[in-house]
């Protein structure tokens, strides 16, 4: 009974097996050959609009253009074989590999692209998401799938999902309310008033943002906690971040002396480097009588917040340098203990 199938099916029909197999070889060796030539035209075609196509797409490109001509000469060989009652099938499920893979290709390509735009991944799923989506609808229509019941399905089962989901949406449309907002980015340095963390955004997604901070540690903050805090950003002023240094002189000091001195103690290290601002000019500000100092602020303005505390530190050993050369007392906590003679 097997022979028999197996005659039935192959050897009476090995004219267009053959026909089939060698079709398929040629078809997909042809595919792997050529893809290299087909990912170079497209990625001409996208540098004349204005696109330059990284090597991250050409090597998503090479990928689905093998699988795609691949599936083109199993379509074809599926074609010719001498297999009845099927074609249908055949035409229907390789309609939806090749629409599915299209929206994927699609989908890749278009977050690698809107990358370079748009630094939010959160911003980039969504796009992607919606192309799948549409995708998936027009493979369902081929199959006779109605979008209809599975919407009011969905829309049944919607409020217990919600629920259940509450933090998930929270977290998620705060993410949305952040980037729509666009007072901190990726890349701003921020400081977290609730929770003390201060960092570098470096990625806003769907239900976090993650914030590095300077000991090179990486802390998530969840979005809907973000928003609900004070958060004090260092990038929305262009004009430089003021820097400062707290500092306490012994009672007897000459006040006009001291702040000549600390100005010029300033003033030489905003000559020295390039990250301060140069056209701020330092202010000495004396704050309060002490127990044991009159205290003082000094002030002055740096380029970057991540040179904040590296200039502090300088004009600090500059102040303490000079100071000392001038024979400025720097007071330090005294107690004097009185005994009595009696």
């Amino acid at each position: 009974m097997i022979s028999s199938l197996f005659n039935q099916i192959f050897l009476k029909n090995f004219t267009s097996w053959i026909k089939s197999i060698v079709l398929f070889v040629v078809v997909s060796s042809v595919g792997f050959i050529l893809r290299k030539y087909v990912a170079k035209t497209i990625k001409n075609i996208f540098s004349k609009v204005g696109f330059v196509l990284s090597s991250e797409v050409i090597v998503i490109s090479k990928n689905y253009i093998s699988f795609w001509f691949f599936l083109i000469a199993l379509y074809i060989a599926f074609l010719i074989a001498p297999l009845n009652n099927i074609n249908t099938i055949v035409h229907r499920l390789f309609y939806g590999l090749f629409v599915f893979s299209v929206v994927i290709f699609v989908a890749s390509i278009l977050s690698k692209l809107l990358s370079r735009s748009i630094p939010e991944k959160i911003v980039i799923n969504i796009i992607k998401f919606a192309i799948i989506f549409v995708g998936l609808a027009l493979i369902l229509n081929q199959f006779g799938v109605k979008l209809t019941p599975i919407f009011a399905a969905l829309g049944v089962g919607s409020l217990p999902m919600a629920f259940g989901l509450r933090d998930t949406l929270a977290n998620f449309f705060a993410g949305i309310n952040i980037i729509a907002s666009k007072q901190i980015v990726r890349g701003d340095y921020i400081r977290v008033d609730s929770t003390g963390v201060e960092g570098t955004i470096v990625e806003i997604n769907w239900r976090t943002t993650l914030v590095r901070e300077m000991s090179n540690s990486v802390i998530s903050i969840p979005n809907d906690k973000l928003l609900s805090s004070i958060v004090t950003s260092f990038h929305l002023n262009k004009s430089g971040v003021i820097a400062f240094i707290k500092c306490g002189v012994a009672y007897g000091s000459d006040l006009e002396h001291v702040e000549r001195i600390a100005i010029l103690a300033m003033q030489e290290i905003i000559d020295k480097y390039d990250d301060s601002v140069k056209t701020f000019t330092p202010i000495v500000q004396f704050t309060d009588f002490a127990d044991f100092s009159i205290n003082f602020t000094l002030i002055f303005k740096v380029k970057s917040v991540y040179k904040k505390y590296f200039m502090q530190s300088e004009a600090l050993k500059n102040l303490y340098k000079k100071f000392d050369d001038e024979g400025i007392k720097i007071s330090y906590p005294r107690r004097v203990i009185m005994f009595d003679s009696k």
